[in-house]
């Protein structure tokens, strides 16, 4: 087995990744996926992506509920406009 990776490790993948993907790395942040992980989860209507509040304050590892509960007043439509508005420097 190898070792755990370390945040730096995992912060060095991520953009390594989104490189590859022709994604700017600059553009996207961890911050941005864990978010975008929460925000999903609660989104899904139906299957095994559904979860509820206190499950997405357990996966994040939320002390409060309060923190997590910022998630279900995320508009996913509001979200889907700032992403076709960005603008990538290739």
């Amino acid at each position: 087995m190898g070792q755990p990776i370390n945040p730096r490790g995992l912060h060095r993948i991520f953009k390594e990744v989104l490189h590859h993907a022709g994604l700017p790395p600059h553009r996207f942040t961890l911050h941005h996926l864990r978010h975008t992980f929460a925000t999903l989860l609660l989104r899904s209507k139906e299957g095994p992506f559904k979860v509820d509040i206190r499950t997405l304050q357990e996966l994040l590892v939320h002390e409060s509920l309060a923190t997590s509960s910022i998630y279900p007043h995320i508009d996913l439509e509001q979200n889907k406009q700032a992403i076709e508005t960005l603008q990538f420097d290739y």
